[in-house]
């Protein structure tokens, strides 16, 4: 049997950018499902190329500074000058683009502790209430009822819910309670398989301004992967394996995000 070839950073990107034929697309997806770290790098380039729409799409019909075209298209003044206007010009763009759409990030100690409040809220949720024979959640999804739950958490938690399908990896929804995070309402999902397994989606008003790739932690026998996409902050916690867990996270995301 020959063995499959390794898959290089390059084939990732071509993933991307949806440049590979279908037995290539076929092999990656292969590939992917049994290579978890790669897998994140996939996700982390898809948030990137979205991000990076997001902030220059907009700028792309926008006119030229003044003079630039003529610096860019005319006659040099000098025959002396070979190509200097051009490359004034291109630094002249450069540094207009940069003050429209780059700058530096910092993070503050502020952005880490309120990261590390979030993930911590949500471990604690799921240790406290996923082992819970009597009670896991406070509104049981009978038939009908998903609605309700989604308006009632909605509602406290001040952000439109949505509830990801996870029937395809075996988990079907229990349903939900409202917790509290340092005094913020924050919602917790949760989710069991046939085994009774169960992983909590955890979900509040975003701790960050911009979205963020995803992060994981482990403690104990736990492992939650957690982001920032939109108006919310998740966390997926569950006790498995980090590659089992995260191709759960990456179904929260896709339902979330389509």
């Amino acid at each position: 049997m020959t063995e499959p070839r390794t898959i290089a950073e390059s084939d990732l990107h071509a993933y991307v950018d949806g440049e590979l034929d279908a037995l290539t697309l076929t092999e990656i997806e292969r590939w992917l499902a049994e290579h978890p770290e790669d897998a994140a790098k996939v996700h982390s380039f898809m948030l990137q190329k979205r991000l990076m729409h997001q902030v220059f799409d907009e700028g792309l019909d926008a006119p030229w500074p003044a003079g630039v075209e003529e610096m860019l298209t005319g006659e040099p003044r000098h025959a002396w000058w070979p190509g200097w206007t051009k490359i004034a010009a291109t630094i002249l763009l450069l540094v207009v683009g940069g003050a429209t759409g780059w700058g530096f990030t910092t993070f503050s100690a502020q952005q880490a502790h309120a990261e590390k409040t979030f993930v911590e809220s949500a471990l604690n949720a799921h240790a406290v209430y996923s082992h819970d024979t009597q009670r896991p959640v406070e509104f049981t999804i009978d038939s009908g009822q998903e609605k309700l739950l989604l308006d009632w958490l909605s509602a406290r938690v001040g952000e439109e819910l949505m509830t990801p399908n996870l029937a395809g990896a075996g988990f079907a929804l229990m349903g939900g309670r409202l917790v509290a995070d340092k005094g913020m309402p924050a919602a917790l999902l949760m989710y069991q398989d046939g085994n009774g397994k169960r992983v909590t989606l955890y979900c509040r008003k975003a701790f960050e301004d911009k979205d963020s790739t995803f992060k994981v932690i482990s403690e104990h026998d736990m492992v939650a992967f957690y982001w920032t996409d939109g108006p919310l902050s998740y966390a997926l916690t569950g006790e498995m394996p980090r590659g089992d867990l995260l191709y759960l996270a990456q179904m929260v995301y896709k339902d979330i995000d389509s």
